[in-house]
């Protein structure tokens, strides 16, 4: 073999290295890019969750701002759920009742009770204000003030003053030995407020979520579904949007050259042609769109969200705009049950909270007002208790088609049926109808001794 025949191997040996150099270096940076890739995706997949409102602070600035609408998304419903679980939960207000065997033996009492109330607009619409509050930050704190000024028969009365955890990030301190007794509601100094620090007795406190041996844990009900609450607001958006472009069709001409072309859009322009226009032209015209899947499925994720945040809060979903989806009577009867249920626990929470109120108010009342310990003038706040009624069309069912026939054919007695209607005060009602009765005697009395004069009357003349 000759030298050149050795040189030129060399030299095509060389070649071949270099490109083989060259796709291993290529290789290299693939699988770097590659690796790049996947650990980016890895990160990304695992900043994806299911719930973005993992803290308690940023979910109730969050729950807030969509109900006051100062945030980007989720104002509508947000404030929906919450005013509507608000009324549905207090819908017919909170009741004062007697733990007596009479009304009579807790009269002052009641008066009372009934005056605190009237003070705090608990009777109107401080109730649902305070549910309202509650279904924000999910808990209650109501700050218990003696105020010096004559309200009504009584020298003086108790108010009660929401406290706001978003506003002072107030903490309560429980008692070592039981975290359900809650000694102290303390909180620190802000830009426009200082701190403060109230006893036992001058606060009550309520959790209507979280652990029960959390106290400062709560969790209110729409926290749960605030992602899916977001997502729906985002979909519903996305859905404007499409129609925003496409929900007219675009015209589409179609061709054979662009000369031609130039002469169509030179015709068109003269004659300012627009959609609904007779076009009489050589080629192929038609309307195209965009398909109608992608709408679909945002339609599909709407309703089903929709769904989701029903059944987390209790909502019936004809309640969110999905009227559609409420096929029959039965379905409805159905819904109506979610609620109440929903909400049930909510409206026990809140008959503790206001006895709780009740008390330590009128024991407030009592050290400022009667300060003897001996005074028999003190209000005895075991006579009084809180109702708060519950009441549905099934239940109204029942009296009709159940208690009154029951009534009637005297298996049950007309008492019964009446202390089932809500509302009504059996012991009160008892008494203008003893009243009424005795107003008829009376007048019975006074016609039959009015006879019995014109007959004496007339057997002397």
């Amino acid at each position: 073999m000759s030298i050149f025949s050795r040189f030129s191997q060399v030299q095509e040996l060389r070649k071949q290295n270099r490109l083989l150099e060259n796709q291993i270096k290529n290789y290299r940076q693939t699988q770097e890019l590659l690796v790049k890739d996947i650990l980016t995706l890895q990160e990304v997949n695992a900043k994806y969750t299911g719930n973005e409102y993992k803290q308690y602070e940023s979910a109730i600035q969050a729950i807030s701002d969509k109900y006051n609408c100062q945030a980007d998304w989720g104002c509508l419903f947000t404030g929906i759920i919450i005013d509507l679980r608000a009324a549905f939960t207090l819908g017919e207000g909170v009741k004062i009742v007697h733990k007596t065997d009479t009304r009579a033996e807790a009269e002052r009492e009641l008066q009372w009770a009934e005056d605190f109330f009237a003070w705090n607009d608990f009777d109107a619409e401080g109730s649902q204000e305070m549910a309202k509050e509650a279904e924000i930050e999910g808990k209650i704190a109501l700050k218990l003030i003696y105020e010096n000024e004559p309200w009504r028969s009584w020298p003086g009365m108790v108010s009660a003053r929401y406290i706001s955890w978003l506003s002072k990030k107030y903490t309560v301190e429980p008692d070592p030995e039981d975290y359900l007794y809650y000694k102290k509601l303390k909180w620190g100094a802000a830009a426009t407020t200082p701190n403060g620090e109230l006893d036992e007795n001058e606060f009550i406190y309520k959790k209507f979520g979280g652990r029960l041996n959390k106290p400062n844990e709560a969790q209110p009900k729409i926290m749960r579904c605030l992602t899916q609450i977001d997502r729906l607001d985002r979909a519903l958006r996305d859905l404007r949007e499409i129609d925003h472009l496409f929900a007219s069709p675009t015209p589409d001409f179609k061709v054979d050259d662009a000369k031609q072309v130039d002469g169509l859009l030179k015709k068109l322009e003269d004659i300012n042609w627009k959609i609904g226009k007779l076009l009489v032209h050589t080629g192929e015209f038609k309307m195209v769109g965009p398909d109608s899947a992608g709408v679909m499925n945002l339609i599909q994720e709407i309703e089903l969200t929709i769904k989701l945040i029903s059944g987390t809060t209790g909502i019936p979903i004809h309640f969110l705009g999905l009227l559609d989806l409420l096929k029959n009577r039965a379905t409805g009867d159905n819904t109506r049950e979610l609620v109440m249920a929903a909400t049930a626990k909510e409206r026990i929470i809140w008959k503790g909270a206001y006895e709780e109120l009740i008390t330590k108010a009128m024991i407030m009342f009592n050290e400022n007002v009667y300060k003897q310990k001996s005074s028999n003038a003190k209000l005895d706040p075991t006579k009084i208790g809180i109702d708060i009624p519950l009441i549905t069309q099934e239940h109204w069912d029942r009296i009709e088609k159940v208690l009154i026939p029951a009534s009637i054919a005297g298996i049950i007695s007309p008492e019964y049926v009446a202390s089932q209607i809500p509302g009504l005060d059996s012991e009160v009602e008892n008494e203008i109808k003893e009243k009424a009765n005795n107003d008829e005697l009376e007048k019975a009395k006074s016609e039959l001794e009015a006879m019995k004069i014109q007959l004496r009357e007339g057997e002397v003349a």
